[in-house]
């Protein structure tokens, strides 16, 4: 009997069908905004498993090539992996800003004055003048924002921008740097939303799809926020990760 010639593939089962299906994402068989096939009829065109395409398909979702909800299935968002970045913080300090990987680029900027719905958020009154900045805020090389941040300061300022680290430093650490203000409390605002539809575009995601929204809010002195930081992180893009541990504290000696 001849030897056998035939190979044994070594790739698990759940890998070999997520790289079919990025390839055939890449190449355009199924474009953003479609759907792919349900687990089932992925299962009978694989001869696998429900367990194993399922996990074929996390794989792609982990990669941000597709999102995966309940009674919608599994929806293409992307050709490319989009860069995830999952910031872990051990302490309140590490929580106000992002890590040194990420950097901004500004948009956009202008004197606004404003109106009643984001006075609410501004914590100030209808009318009262601001100045507005607009950036988007990338991940190393990738091309793809991790956010788009609207940053609202006090008038007095506006000169932040002449900053020679304006687009690397935190808006909150430029101002006590040139102005000497002192940060005397900041207040973190999370929570989910979806992606307004004016910002869809330089997000590269759909208008209405799901977002996380964070606001940052520095007080100086005074205890009113001379700093407001509302930032929008398309799905799959961003998340926190929390580890505080608990300081054990010694028994008091009867």
């Amino acid at each position: 009997m001849p030897p056998r010639t035939d190979h044994v593939s070594h790739v698990p089962r759940h890998r070999e069908i997520a790289a079919v299906l990025r390839m055939e994402i890449r190449g355009g068989t199924f474009g953003v905004g479609t759907r792919l096939p349900t687990e089932e009829e992925l299962s009978v065109r694989f001869g696998a498993s429900r367990p194993t395409v399922r996990t074929a398909l996390a794989a792609l979702a982990q990669e941000g090539l597709i999102v995966r909800r309940p009674r919608t299935g599994s929806t293409v968002i992307a050709t490319r992996p989009l860069s995830v970045l999952a910031q872990q913080v051990g302490s309140i300090e590490e929580l106000l800003d992002y890590p040194a990987t990420t950097h901004r680029r500004a948009v956009a900027s202008s004197y606004i004055k404003a109106d009643h719905e984001l006075s609410s958020v501004l914590r100030c009154d209808a009318d009262a003048d601001w100045f507005h900045i607009g950036m988007l805020r990338f991940l190393g090389d990738s091309t793809t924002p991790l956010c788009w941040s609207d940053i609202y300061v006090l008038p007095r300022y506006a000169g932040v921008q002449k900053h020679p680290k304006h687009e690397q430093i935190p808006v909150c650490v430029q101002i006590t740097e040139m102005y000497d203000v002192t940060i005397e409390q900041a207040d973190i605002e999370i929570f989910a939303g979806s992606v307004p539809e004016h910002l869809a575009e330089p997000l590269q995601a759909e208008g209405g799809s799901p977002a996380l929204f964070v606001i940052r809010r520095y007080c100086g002195a005074d205890g009113l926020p001379f700093e407001t930081t509302v930032s929008v992180h398309p799905e799959s893009r961003y998340r926190y990760t929390f580890q505080f541990r608990r300081e054990l504290k010694p028994l008091a000696r009867r």
